[in-house]
Order: structure tokens, then C-alpha cells, then sequence
């Protein structure tokens, strides 16, 4: 009796043992669907750990409610939950979903996706149209830094393909996104001459519809050209055409139509504009053509360029126009170079002063861009003006030096004109300013009064400078007077730099009280 009741205890201690540990297993495995060593499984999921980390993958239907069926035309998210070996979200990973046969597809076509920020990662299941039954979903990754990739695999199940009905066709995007192409023959860095449009058919339920034959029709007969005329919609519904420019500007609306249907939709309006620049749309402006730069170094001024094309469109930006000069030299909009790039058809540069200065202080600064195997150029002149002015007197090949005026037989104020020159008989610099100053038995006023902006000719004209007009009165002249007096006045002329030198102008001797 004794030796029974051991043997019943030990029949009892062994199953104990044996149930203890199968419930330990069960713990171990995350509720079922994971490996051993598996502990960070949430319901839903299924999971499994290596060396390398721990990956848990989850489905869920359109409404995010865990499923695994896919019906019709629905679709299946597949969610991957990746975490290093330390427990921590395994961010910016890649992983890599495979299906077990060829009931379902997964989008996107690459099959993979980065983790975010959590360690998640998400594509979707849709039914291949090959039929019903069951498939696994594996996601695999590989944590940086690991030597053991770590994946897991959930089961689903497919229903009998149902044949999806077209109701709508909507436009979804443009590629570029702002919808603007270059005329043909204008491409280059930054600008293209083909616009990508997508579009997706979609049935009662919002739901794409793979395998649907669209046809595609422009708005216009102007000189643009669809790639294709058709085109199925891959997995997801979605269906793109390739619009090329032609030579004219012009904008167009794609019609997208469901094959055998009125079905259809309009894509937004697709802008051509812009074409290579040509020559007589080609300026060059500069800030002043006369800086004081005969005597100082790094007197600067600005030159923009402005091109358009033959339809006088602004060009495209990044358009490059380079310059070259004779005199001092060309600053670029880097810094560094003597080349600036367009923006809105226009792009600036900086001359400034130094050597070489041309004997007769005339630059030529030019500019070049090119219309495809073109060149163009353009080019302006300035003065390299200097600091210290000079009076030539009469106008037309006067001398310069002093000015001699009459006033012994009349009292009336006398006016005449002046040119004022630099030391080249080039133009003073633009700004500088001139005065009537220190009279002696004399009152002046100068018209006028500063130097306006002197542009060189080509070819460069004999008598250069700018003409001012000086009006002298001589002070308590009487020509019944009784004593001799002599009037003086100087004319000041100053450059922007504050240089200053003054020029008399000779009353003579008069009659006064």
C-alpha cells in the first residue's frame, strides 16, 4: 500500500513539471506566433528576438482594427515594430517584407520601408487577383551594428478576388510640383521639359483598383505631347503619363478617362514657359558709368544682366552669364569667380576699381551666356573717372584755365557755360558737386549744381565732360563811379571723395561808388 501511494506521487510530480513547464513556454513565445526569447509582444502581434534585436509585426485593416483578411479590393497594413538588443527603438533602419507566394502584393513595389523615430515601419497587403487562400507576411531587418538579422511573420488569409467598380478617377500630384516645364530645348541643371502626372481610379470605398486601362487627352492642340495615351493602374490604383514640352509657351490640362467609361478627370494646369535666352533680349545695366576710380582702388559699382527668351519670357533660373573687362575687374556672385547665375532672369555682379586702368580711363565690361550652341554677349563702356576737375572755357575746344570776364562798360549779370572734365577730360564722377564760392566785388550761381551719370560712346566722342551754366554779378558796380574795383569768384568743383579744387573766374575792373 505504501510503494502505491509513492507511485501515485510521482505520477502527480511529473505532471506538474511537465504542465509548469509547457505554461513557461507559452510565456516565453508572447502568447503564441513568436520564437523563444520573445518578450516585448503586444496582443495582436507576433514577435521574435535574436542576438541582433527584436522585431514584431502586426495587421491591421482600413480602419486600423487588427485583422488578417484581405476581401476584395481591400488591403492590409502590415506594421514592424524594430528594437535593438538593449530594448531601445531601432530607428532609420531598412526593413525588407517578403510575401510566401503570389496571392497578395505588397506596396511598395520595393517591398521595404525606414523606420520612424518608434522602430515602425508600414506597407500594405493587396490580393494579387490570383485567388483565395493563405499566405505569411515576413519582415526582416538587420539592426546597424548587428552581426544577426531579426525578422518575424504573421499569417493572412485571402478572399475571392471581387471584381471592383471605377466611380471616380482623381488627379493626386504633379512632378515638378509646381507644375512648370521648360520650352523644348531650354532643359539644363534645374529645369526639365517633362511634367509626370499621376492619377488613381478608385472604387466605392475610396480604395484603389489595380488593372484598370486609363486613357489620357490634352485641352490643347498647342505644341505639347503626351508620351503615352494610356496607361493600367499598378497595385494601388495609380497611374501616371509623361507630358512633353514643345517650342511654344503655352498651358495644358490633362483629361484622364476610364477605358469604356465617362469616367474622367482633369489634371491641375501644367505651365510651358521659358525658353534658351537670345541675343536681342540680352542687357547689361550698370549702377553708374562714372566712378571715381582713376585714383582709388575698390570703388564699386553693380552690373546686372537681364535675358529673356525669343517670346520675352524671363529665363529659366540658373542660367549662367560670365564677365570679362578691360578695366579693374569683375567681382562674381560666389565670391570668387567672375560669373553670376540667374534668378527670375536677372543676376548681379561687382566691378570695381584697380588695375589695369586704360591710358585713356574708358573700360569695357562684357557679358556672355549661351543659347544652346550659341554664344551671345553684350557690353557696356565706363569712365574710370578721376578725382580732380577741370574747367574748359569756351565749351567746344576751350582751354582750360582762367576765365576772363568784362564788366567795364555794363553792370548786367553775365551768364555762360562751362564743360567740367577730370584729368583725362573724361566726365567727373557721378555726384561730384560744383559751387560758386569766395567772391570778392562778385556773386555767382552754377547750374548745375552736380554731375550727373556720363555714359561712354562708341566710338568715343572728341569733346567729353558736362556742361554746366555759371551766371557772375559783379557787386555795387556803377558805371558812373569813381573808383576802380576788381571783381573775383571761384567755381568749386568737389568729387565724391571729398578731393576739391577751385577754378576763378576774373570779374576784371569796373566802375563803383
Amino acid at each position: 500500500m505504501k510503494l502505491d501511494s509513492i507511485k501515485q506521487s510521482w505520477r502527480k510530480l511529473t505532471v506538474f513539471v511537465v504542465f509548469g513547464a509547457l505554461a513557461m513556454l507559452m510565456v516565453a513565445c508572447g502568447g503564441g506566433g513568436g520564437s523563444a526569447g520573445s518578450t516585448d509582444c503586444a496582443a495582436g502581434e507576433s514577435c521574435s528576438s535574436t542576438s541582433g534585436g527584436t522585431m514584431a509585426v502586426a495587421l491591421t485593416n482600413s480602419s486600423g482594427v487588427a485583422s488578417n483578411t484581405i476581401s476584395g479590393s481591400g488591403s492590409l497594413t502590415v506594421t514592424a515594430r524594430l528594437k535593438n538588443s538593449s530594448g531601445g527603438a531601432a530607428a532609420n533602419e531598412i526593413v525588407t517584407f517578403t510575401v510566401s507566394n503570389s496571392l497578395a502584393t505588397i506596396s511598395p513595389t520595393s517591398a521595404t520601408a525606414l523606420t520612424d523615430s518608434n522602430g515602425v515601419a508600414t506597407v500594405s497587403l493587396k490580393s494579387a487577383g490570383n485567388g483565395a487562400g493563405a499566405a505569411t507576411v515576413t519582415a526582416t531587418a538587420t539592426v546597424t551594428g548587428a552581426s544577426a538579422a531579426v525578422s518575424a511573420s504573421a499569417n493572412f488569409q485571402v478572399g475571392a478576388t471581387i471584381a471592383a467598380t471605377p466611380v471616380a478617377v482623381n488627379f493626386v500630384s504633379a512632378v515638378p510640383s509646381d507644375k512648370s516645364i521648360v520650352i523644348q530645348g531650354a532643359g539644363g541643371n534645374g529645369r526639365t521639359e517633362i511634367a509626370l502626372l499621376t492619377f488613381k481610379v478608385v472604387d466605392n470605398s475610396n480604395a484603389g483598383i489595380a488593372g484598370v486601362t486609363v486613357n489620357f487627352t490634352t485641352q490643347t492642340t498647342s505644341s505639347v505631347t503626351l508620351v503615352s495615351s494610356y496607361g493600367t493602374t499598378d497595385a494601388d490604383g495609380l497611374v501616371s503619363v509623361s507630358l512633353k514640352s514643345g517650342t511654344l509657351p503655352t498651358t495644358v490640362r490633362v483629361i484622364a478617362t476610364v477605358s469604356g467609361t465617362s469616367i474622367s478627370a482633369l489634371s491641375d494646369t501644367v505651365t510651358v514657359t521659358t525658353g534658351q535666352p537670345v541675343q536681342t533680349a540680352f542687357s547689361l545695366s550698370l549702377s553708374t558709368h562714372s566712378p571715381e576710380g582713376w585714383s582709388y582702388d575698390n570703388t564699386q559699382l553693380t552690373v546686372l544682366a537681364l535675358l529673356a527668351d525669343a517670346n520675352g519670357q524671363a529665363v529659366a533660373d540658373g542660367t549662367q552669364v560670365v564677365f570679362t573687362t578691360d578695366a579693374g575687374a569683375i567681382v562674381g556672385s560666389s565670391g570668387t569667380d567672375a560669373r553670376c547665375v540667374t534668378s527670375n532672369g536677372a543676376c548681379t555682379v561687382i566691378w570695381r576699381s584697380q588695375n589695369p586702368r586704360p591710358s585713356s580711363g574708358v573700360g569695357t565690361i562684357t557679358a556672355t551666356a549661351t543659347s544652346g550652341s550659341s554664344n551671345l554677349s553684350t557690353s557696356q563702356m565706363l569712365y574710370m573717372s578721376g578725382s580732380w576737375g577741370r574747367i574748359h572755357y569756351p565749351v567746344s575746344g576751350g582751354s582750360v584755365g582762367y576765365i576772363t570776364r568784362d564788366f567795364s562798360t555794363s553792370c548786367d549779370a553775365q551768364s555762360f557755360n562751362v564743360r567740367i572734365t577730370d584729368e583725362n577730360d573724361n566726365p567727373m564722377p557721378q555726384g561730384t558737386t560744383l559751387s560758386m564760392t569766395n567772391g570778392t566785388n562778385a556773386s555767382g550761381t552754377i547750374f548745375t549744381a552736380s554731375v550727373a551719370d556720363q555714359a561712354p560712346s562708341s566710338p568715343l566722342a572728341s569733346v567729353r565732360g558736362t556742361t554746366h551754366t555759371v551766371t557772375v554779378t559783379p557787386s555795387g558796380c556803377d558805371l558812373a563811379g569813381t573808383k576802380n574795383v576788381t571783381g573775383i569768384i571761384y567755381i568749386g568743383i568737389t568729387s565724391p571723395k571729398g578731393n576739391a579744387i577751385y577754378w576763378p573766374v576774373n570779374l576784371g575792373t569796373f566802375k563803383a561808388n
